[in-house]
């Protein structure tokens, strides 16, 4: 995190860098072509509004902070949204696996187990090089889920190029990062909660 003005107070300063990278965020699709940060948006909220109404699920997976916002994202989609959502961050399951399979499975092993084709996986990492994001992502894909990643740090990141929508966040600050998407999530949810996502005049995609 660089400072825009060090003459300013530091939450003053803190904020409006906030402010400046809302401004930056980056959507890219499966082949890595860049889509409006509007229409990811979009297609996002297209994909849980038309999945769910089909009996599909959402998913979240994340590490540590993110692991926070994929609990606080499955809590608000299920209880406020009405979307049946999940997180795979239960302790036990989690201890069971990194100690039985290794910690890179312990979300590819729940996905293998509970996911079916057609369910919406959110992907989340400010790294986007956690190796159990990144199998969770492939396992999620492999078995005909519709992939959504949130990253940041390392434009090249390689979670960046796993899903069919890949939201970048260019910072290298944790804060940042992990407060970006969950505003990301939460733009979604609220926006499809308001009816105003999908948007019509936004070009779709056909899944």
């Amino acid at each position: 995190m660089q400072s825009l003005n060090s003459e300013l107070p530091f939450a003053t300063d803190y904020f409006r860098q906030l402010a400046q990278l809302s401004e930056n965020f980056q959507a890219s699709d499966r082949a890595s072509s860049p889509l409006s940060f509007d229409e990811g948006v979009s297609q996002a909220a297209k994909l849980v509004q038309q999945q769910t109404q089909q009996q599909k699920k959402v998913i979240f997976i994340g590490n540590g902070g993110s692991a926070a916002v994929a609990s606080h994202q499955a809590i608000d989609y299920w209880r406020n949204g009405g979307f049946p959502a999940v997180s795979f961050n239960d302790g036990a399951m989690l201890t069971c696996i990194g100690n039985d399979f290794g910690y890179e499975q312990v979300f590819s092993k729940p996905i293998a187990m509970f996911a079916q084709p057609g369910d919406v996986i959110f992907a989340i990492s400010s790294s986007g090089q956690s190796a159990n994001i990144l199998a969770g992502a492939n396992q999620g894909t492999q078995m005909g889920c519709h992939v959504i990643t949130l990253s940041a740090f390392k434009p090249d990141n390689p979670l960046r190029q796993s899903g069919e929508i890949n939201f970048y966040v260019p910072s290298h600050s944790y804060g940042f990062a992990e407060i970006a998407h969950l505003s990301i999530c939460h733009c979604i949810l609220d926006g499809l909660m308001k009816g105003s996502l999908p948007e019509s005049k936004v070009q779709e995609t056909v899944y």
